[in-house]
């Protein structure tokens, strides 16, 4: 019963999303049902259900600082190209993360690409390898403020 609710929030979903981008369009509803129904299958085999959950009112209160990350990440990449002296200091950090495997740490790894200088890499087991443009500043501050706010997303106790 429980997966039959998860696949249904996932069809409006993906109904919703065809919805968005076809606007509302009556005549694309005859490929769009088919396509979502099976966007939600697949995403059901893919990230089957039973996992955390997601508080949807803590994803709605990290969507402003995820937007402003991004900006700031892209004024930060432009003014370094731009800059006479090209001011980086490249380096790597290995950020042990102690969120839990899937969704979480592939959030946390997408969102710590759009902070300002950094990238992430790569990953063995819990260790996120961030490819940072200037090692000088406090890239692990950064980090640990952005595993703190998925954490409390998906109701986990930042650790």
């Amino acid at each position: 019963m429980a997966s039959r609710l998860v696949f249904i929030k996932r069809l409006a979903i993906f109904l919703g999303l065809w919805l968005v981008l076809t606007g509302a369009s009556p005549s694309g509803l005859a490929f769009g049902i088919p396509t979502a129904v099976m966007a939600a299958m697949f995403s059901m085999r893919l990230l089957p259900s039973g996992g955390r959950g997601v508080r949807v009112g803590a994803v709605m209160a990290m969507v402003p600082g995820f937007m402003a990350q991004s900006v700031r990440g892209g004024i930060d990449v432009a003014w370094r190209a731009f800059h006479p002296s090209l001011p980086v200091a490249p380096g790597w950090l290995h950020w042990r993360t102690k969120l839990p495997r899937g969704g979480p740490r592939v959030t946390l790894g997408s969102e710590l690409s759009l902070l300002p200088g950094t990238l992430v890499a790569g990953s063995r087991g819990d260790i996120l390898y961030v490819h940072c443009l200037d090692i000088r500043k406090d890239i692990a501050g950064e980090i640990a403020a952005e595993e703190a706010r998925i954490a409390r997303t998906i109701g986990e106790a930042p650790g």
